[in-house]
């Protein structure tokens, strides 16, 4: 079962993902992110659904750069992305829909997620990741 748990920094968001693969890791990535930003994250969405694709050089960049692409979407659409479903992921390859939700509870704004201390690694049960976000 996808899991997620958070470790505060000044300034910093610490995030420790867990889920049985990739494209688990990269939706449970994308809740942990509306939970941050919006209290109520979970309702029902009010925006329509989006592709989102991306190519990165590992998986390590790709997480990166998945959040990233939320955080600049829910800067632009004024929403959050709990709504995500993954349809490919590897190591270097990621394609999503993602349906946004205008949060009336907003949370904690997040910037970028960083590249301290990312790193994604297979485990007997799954992947594990550790991401900073700043915010």
């Amino acid at each position: 079962m996808p899991r997620h748990r958070f470790v505060e920094h000044t300034g910093e968001l610490e995030l420790h993902l867990h889920a049985a693969d990739l494209a688990a890791l990269f939706e449970e990535a994308a809740r942990a992110l509306a939970q941050t930003m919006a209290e109520d994250a979970r309702g029902a969405p009010t925006q329509p659904e989006a592709h989102v694709e991306i190519t990165s050089a590992d998986r390590e960049t790709l997480l990166v750069d998945w959040l990233n692409e939320l955080v600049g979407r829910a800067e632009i659409e004024k929403c959050v992305y709990w709504d995500v479903h993954v349809t490919r992921a590897n190591d270097t390859h990621l394609e999503a829909t993602v349906r946004g939700r205008a949060p009336t509870s907003p949370r904690t704004a997040v910037k970028a997620a960083t590249w301290h201390r990312v790193r994604v690694s297979p485990t007997p049960t799954g992947v594990d990741a550790t991401i900073v976000l700043d915010v």
